[in-house]
């Protein structure tokens, strides 16, 4: 069951009148039930896994509540770590190392026959076991106390909203709201109807919309660095464009989801961490990393690049931290060159930035065109959100070998003829008005996030909440007219499912 499906506009509903029906004490046993049929409409079979991991931290955690020694606690922490991440290598990584090591043999001629290990990947295991992680790495530092109500501890790891593709949630945040009693609250329940609605607008108007472009420039690859085209090849400013609305594209897809998500948990009562704030924003890397996929960012800090040392450590070790953590959160999307590229490259950034800041500190564009900070702030803006599309082409490429031929293809003569009228389907409206559309679209997202943007740590629902009733209901009509009228029925599955 995905966000954008007629299922999920039937279970949201439901759900949501049966969760407030539904006395108190037995909330938390109807929201698991409903976490487990909404993972289960998937892969019924694989909701093993989650039993797996949540009977193991459940029993490892309690196990490390009852030494005081943390040296005793560390055997029952290396348990959890280990069973969890051995799911997560099993199911997603195994196959990659297992040919890389099938290559490293043949090259010295050296027999190397262990099967591949074709199981389809669990979706939003990696979000689940991060989560899990974060539990048992906290009751073993001694952050947070180990919970005794295995149902409570089973809805943690398993609650529906944010289960397979997060937020990442930190039990101290909330494993605490799961347990509280919360009644019908309209003004509540309207947040978060104003945040699904936003979320929709997102994903269905804009990030599907986009993706026909994009699959037109990214979607011929033969996965051997080259592309198949039946008449054309596109390069030059197509490619460009193309990347620029796929960086589009996968922020409104999974922003999109994380709206969904956290406006369905609000309704509820319970309040998710924001997972994006206005990141293309950003005036620099490091704040498009305080902005994009938070709840990643934080766990990857407090759980690795704090435990290498952090920023404590020289200089060279501090570059090194910062540029190993992102390669590891570029493969954490996925077992591919390209995602440890896109890692790569956002570490790299870092480092030039640390570097910049250690020996440069007053080298600021400002400096070049004084008395004129609004222009400095768009043009830093500009120039970061171009150098975040650079790893973003290996993202979205299927091999390292295709990503530089699109990189290569850049530079070529071009005209947008060709890549607005050849990249919609045939029988689909013209693309040349469906790529105006977008236009529009991206406008008006734009538009929205630039306000929350100089309202700091605002949400639309809140800012949509403060303004008259005329105000209110003009944003109500208009944006469910748009979701009716030009959203992309294919129902697309999100993006970051895939990890």
């Amino acid at each position: 069951m995905i966000f954008n499906s007629l299922q999920f506009l039937i279970f949201l509903p439901v759900a949501i009148f049966l969760y407030f029906s539904i006395p108190y004490k037995w909330r938390w046993l109807f929201l698991l039930f409903s976490s487990y049929y909404f993972y289960m409409s998937w892969k019924a079979e694989y909701a093993f896994l989650i039993v797996f991991s949540t009977t193991v931290d459940y029993l490892t955690a309690n196990a490390m509540a009852k030494q005081t020694d943390k040296r005793k606690r560390r055997p029952y922490m290396l348990i959890s770590l280990f069973s969890n991440l051995g799911l997560l290598f099993s199911f997603k990584y195994f196959n990659f190392f297992n040919d890389a090591t099938r290559a490293v043999f043949d090259s010295f001629d050296i027999f190397y026959n262990v099967p591949e290990f074709n199981l389809f990947l669990p979706v939003g295991i990696s979000f689940y076991t991060f989560q899990a992680l974060s539990y048992t790495i906290d009751v073993y530092r001694g952050d947070v106390k180990a919970e005794k109500h295995f149902g409570y501890f089973a809805l943690f790891i398993s609650y529906w909203p944010q289960l397979v593709a997060g937020p990442i949630e930190r039990p101290g945040d909330l494993q605490p709201q799961l347990k509280r009693n919360h009644d019908f609250d309209y003004d509540r329940v309207k947040k978060g109807l104003t945040r699904i609605l936003y979320g929709f607008f997102k994903k269905v108007v804009i990030a599907d919309r986009l993706g026909i472009f994009v699959q037109a420039v990214y979607g011929q690859s033969n996965g051997m660095g080259g592309w198949n085209y039946p008449s054309f090849e596109h390069g030059g400013w197509p490619v460009v464009i193309a990347t620029w609305l796929f960086a589009i594209q996968v922020y409104c897809d999974f922003s999109g989801y994380c709206d969904i998500a956290i406006g369905s948990a609000k309704i509820m009562g319970h309040n998710l961490t924001d997972n994006f704030r206005t990141p293309y924003f950003s005036k620099s890397i490091r704040e498009f990393w305080e902005r994009w996929h938070i709840t990643l960012t934080v766990w990857v800090r407090d759980y690795l690049y704090i435990p290498l040392g952090g920023s404590r450590v020289s200089f060279g070790r501090m570059l090194f931290n910062n540029w190993f953590t992102l390669t590891v959160m570029g493969f954490w999307h996925g077992a591919n060159l390209t995602y440890v590229m896109f890692g790569f490259i956002h570490g790299f950034y870092i480092v030039v930035s640390r570097v910049r800041d250690k020996y440069m500190p007053k080298m600021v564009l400002a400096k070049w065109i004084p008395n004129m900070p609004i222009l400095v702030n768009v043009l830093l803006m500009i120039w970061i959100f171009n150098l975040t599309c650079i790893p973003d082409i290996f993202f979205r490429s299927n091999s390292i070998s295709d990503a530089w031929h699109i990189i290569g293809q850049m530079f070529k003569a071009s005209t947008m003829h060709e890549f607005i009228y050849n990249s919609a389907p045939k029988g689909a409206v013209p693309s040349v008005i469906e790529f105006w559309i977008s236009l529009v679209f991206i406008a008006m997202l734009l538009f929205i996030d630039y306000n929350l943007y100089i309202r700091k740590s605002a949400t639309i629902e809140d800012q949509v909440a403060i303004r008259p009733w005329y105000t209110r209901w003009s944003f109500y009509i208009i944006f469910l007219v748009i979701v009716a009228c030009f959203a992309v029925t294919t129902k697309s599955a999100f993006i970051y499912f895939a990890f």
